[in-house]
């Protein structure tokens, strides 16, 4: 899914689009603790059951604090707030910050079903914010995607953080 934006640009035969994000955007990065080893233990269709019974969740939590999901591969998840729509960077990262911690109380509570048994699962988050570069890859199944050096740290916070936990940059920290 292309943020509205996006689409209106594309629709106007814009070839490239393409936006710099110099004021801060905060994006979200978090995984599934272990989940190569949960993965093993299921069936392909319990897999994908379980994520997506999970990103569901998340995606609630997107609408309800309004911040864009750019994307999922396997068990990653991707959210980023004051991009594609600018704002204030200390308003993203409060409404970010507002978001992990829900996501955490969510997966607290979160189970599903295999089998006869209930599963449970744990996952980590990371978050910082920076300067982006958005724009949109490929024409037969375009991507909006996010670059720069504030995705890789994103995703390193999350690659740190400890189970259960949000890992905070202190670009990040500061805006808070």
């Amino acid at each position: 899914m292309l943020p509205e934006k996006v689409i209106w640009r594309l629709q106007r035969g814009e070839q490239t689009v393409v936006e710099e994000f110099l004021d801060p955007v905060t994006i979200l990065f978090s995984d599934i603790v272990s989940y190569t080893e949960v993965a093993s233990q299921l069936t392909a269709l319990q897999v994908v059951r379980l994520l997506n019974e999970l990103y569901t969740q998340f995606d609630l939590l997107c609408d309800k604090h309004e911040v864009y999901k750019v994307e999922t591969i396997g068990d990653a998840f991707m959210a980023v707030a004051g991009c594609p729509t600018r704002e204030e960077p200390i308003a993203a990262a409060v409404r970010m910050a507002n978001m992990a911690q829900d996501m955490i109380a969510m997966v607290e509570e979160f189970t599903t079903r295999v089998g006869d048994e209930d599963m449970k699962v744990k996952i980590r988050i990371g978050l910082h914010s920076g300067p982006v570069v958005a724009g949109v890859i490929g024409q037969r199944m375009p991507r909006y995607c996010l670059f720069g050096d504030t995705v890789n740290t994103a995703s390193r916070m999350e690659t740190n953080s400890s189970p259960m936990c949000i890992h905070i940059s202190a670009a990040t920290a500061s805006l808070l």
